[in-house]
């Protein structure tokens, strides 16, 4: 896991680079461009989140919501009446992972979702597939997940998902047995760190509403 990095850094790091604001939108690409470099902020219930367009083409940006924190940096560009965003370097998602099985003697089949530290990883999703019937969906209880006793199939592949960290898994294959644990492995590479590839910005006056897959977020130009 990245460490914290709070959306007020940004606003921090440097003065700010923006035009003043209600300072007429230039006409030329370039001085249009140039005139929305700058900081914007977005405050909503337990979120708080900062973008910063810098007038070199790149940008930051940061967002804190409940415990979840998440940022971004990478470059953007005016194209027409929005702004393209490109994450760079694109980051990583994290995997989930096979790993060795563990005896659990006198068990029921049952698996786990691990950290490197060892450490059993909480609420996430699966869905467990069976030689027949319909899947089994359930999550990570932040130990050993048990197999229902009354479930009499033969589980034959799992499937992982955690949308809080962006985290899909490929159709994982089980061998279910009894006094086994299958044990998979969180491996981070760059959880945290959105890839903003291919979201943009709309802008109305000084707010920039970013579009990206799972929503919308308004942005205000920051005050100074």
């Amino acid at each position: 896991m990245i460490g914290r990095f709070p959306a007020a850094l940004l606003l921090a790091a440097s003065a700010p680079v923006a035009a003043p604001a209600g300072q007429a939108m230039p006409t030329s690409a370039a001085a249009r461009a140039a005139a929305l470099a700058g900081d914007y902020t977005a405050a909503q219930m337990e979120l708080v989140a900062a973008l910063r367009l810098s007038p070199d083409g790149t940008f930051r940006y940061a967002l804190t919501v409940g415990a979840l924190d998440e940022t971004a940096q990478g470059k953007w560009r005016l194209a027409g009446d929005v702004i393209e965003l490109t994450s760079d370097p694109r980051p990583r998602p994290p995997a989930i992972e096979p790993a060795p099985p563990q005896s659990t003697p006198g068990a029921p089949f049952g698996l786990r979702v691990l950290a490197p530290n060892g450490a059993d990883v909480p609420a996430v999703d699966f869905v467990i597939e069976f030689d027949s019937g319909p899947p089994l969906t359930a999550y990570t209880p932040g130990d050993r997940w048990i197999l229902p006793a009354t479930e009499r199939r033969t589980p034959r592949f799992v499937t992982f998902s955690a949308p809080r960290y962006r985290l899909p898994s490929t159709r994982l294959p089980l061998d279910p047995q009894a006094g086994r644990t299958a044990i998979f492995q969180l491996v981070p590479n760059d959880v945290g760190v959105a890839d903003l590839t291919g979201a943009h910005l709309t802008v109305e006056g000084d707010t920039l509403t970013l579009h990206r897959e799972d929503g919308t977020l308004r942005f205000q130009r920051a005050s100074r």
